[in-house]
Order: C-alpha cells, then sequence, then structure tokens
C-alpha cells in the first residue's frame, strides 16, 4: 500500500508481557479437527494459520517495541522487518475477510432455526483501525527507523492483541459452526475469496511463514501432503524467509 500519511507521533508503549445448533435446512456435517487440537498435517490447516497470525504479530510487535526503546536495528534489520511485517499485515487483513464469509455462510443456515447470529457488526472496528494504523506507520518506519518505531510498536501491539482476541472467539464459536453447517466447497470458495485480495507473490511469505510456524515433528508430515508447486516455493524462499526471521528476531547473521 502507497501513502505518504504520517501517523501522530506517540510515547513509546510500556514494555509488558504481552454447542453447535443443527436445522431441518442444514447441509450434511462436514467434520474437521478443532482449530487448535491435534496436530497440524498440512499448509492449509485452519490451526496453522491461527498458529502463524498468533505468532507473526507478536514477534514483530514485540521487536518494534525493542527497537521504540533504542534496540540497535542496522539498515538490514529495518529492511526485513519491514518485509515480515508487510506479509503478516496482508495475512491478518485476508484472515478478517476470510472469516466473515464463514460468518455470514454460518448466519445464512442457522439463523432460519433460530440458531444464533454469529456476525458481528462494528465487531472488527478496533481490529481494523490497528491493521490501518500498522499500514500507514509502516513507510514511516521504513524511511526512518526512530521516527516510525513507537507508533508501529503501538499499532501492532494493539494488533497482536486484537488478533489473538479474535482468534479466541472464532475458535471457540464460529470454526465448531463451519465444521457442522458449511460444505467443504463453500468454504474453498470463501478461502479463494480471500486470497485473491492478497498482493502478487505473497506464497513465497506465507508459505515458508507457515512452515516455520509447524512444530518440529509435524513437518515432515506437512511437507509430504504439500503439493509440488508449494515444495516447489518453500525450496526457493525457505532460505531467504529464515534470514528474514533471524533479523527480526535481532538474531546475527
Amino acid at each position: 500500500m502507497t501513502t505518504t500519511s504520517t501517523p501522530p507521533t506517540s510515547t513509546p508503549p510500556t514494555r509488558t508481557p504481552p454447542t453447535s445448533t443443527s436445522t431441518t435446512t442444514s447441509p450434511a456435517p462436514v467434520r474437521r479437527p478443532p482449530a487448535r487440537r491435534g496436530p497440524v498435517r498440512s499448509l492449509g490447516d485452519h490451526a496453522l494459520l491461527h498458529r502463524a497470525l498468533r505468532s507473526g504479530t507478536r514477534v514483530v510487535a514485540e521487536a518494534l517495541t525493542g527497537i521504540a526503546f533504542d534496540e540497535s536495528c542496522c539498515p538490514e534489520r529495518q529492511r526485513e522487518l519491514v518485509r515480515w511485517t508487510s506479509g503478516v499485515l496482508a495475512e491478518v487483513r485476508a484472515h478478517a475477510v476470510l472469516r466473515r464469509r464463514l460468518e455470514a455462510a454460518v448466519s445464512r443456515v442457522v439463523l432460519p432455526g433460530g440458531g444464533p447470529d454469529v456476525r458481528r457488526p462494528g465487531g472488527d472496528a478496533a481490529l481494523d483501525e490497528a491493521l490501518t494504523r500498522a499500514v500507514l506507520a509502516l513507510p514511516l518506519f521504513a524511511r526512518d527507523v526512530s521516527a516510525g518505531a513507537p507508533a508501529l510498536a503501538l499499532a501492532l501491539t494493539d494488533l497482536a492483541d486484537l488478533v489473538a482476541a479474535r482468534l479466541d472467539a472464532e475458535e471457540a464459536v464460529v470454526l465448531p459452526l463451519v465444521d457442522e453447517h458449511v460444505s467443504a466447497a463453500e468454504r474453498g470458495r470463501a478461502e479463494r475469496a480471500a486470497r485473491r485480495g492478497l498482493p502478487a507473490g505473497q506464497a513465497l511469505f506465507t508459505l515458508p511463514w507457515l512452515l516455520d510456524a509447524c512444530h518440529p515433528a509435524e513437518r515432515v508430515t506437512v511437507l509430504e501432503t504439500a503439493s509440488r508447486p508449494a515444495r516447489l516455493v518453500l525450496r526457493f524462499a525457505g532460505a531467504r524467509h529464515g534470514r528474514t526471521r533471524d533479523a527480526v528476531l535481532g538474531t546475527p547473521w
């Protein structure tokens, strides 16, 4: 996103440790494992994306908070932080689109039988506002570390908290209803529609980022189930992503 807007200057943040309903009109249940239980088996597992969103937002929020408090940030680290943050923000936005589509799909089926409306009008306002603040602060950080780090750290810290809260709610309420009431075909259409809004080349960030979120015991299975194009992307982009991750964490190259 290109913008010259400059976020208001801010004081650096204080460091702190950061039942299903059925109706006669519902389709046949589509059973999937709950998002936070059991091992991840593929790059497309919802549990893996949730894990990556939680860790990805928190890692960059903590890195920017450290820099706002005068932690070292050389030009290489600055550049890689911009790359990582851009990738994570794109995934946060895409996931928000996916969640809204799934909530709408559930409500279309459940509401005729008197079930709960899982949609929350205005419920995403705080997340959208934090996301916008981060998007606006990122170009300033890319130009000037000292000027941009405080505002970007505040926005990313708020975003990480909001992402975690929304994922908790999604896993507790939305996904069980999706598993029972939304067909695999409709879920696939929602996922494809959400990913169409991502920038070109996003897979070069996303696939290694998702693989990075796998536990060691999961990686073999995840790689075995990955498509040939996905494996090619991972082979091509894996080392590059590793350098980005190490720079974000402040690990010497």
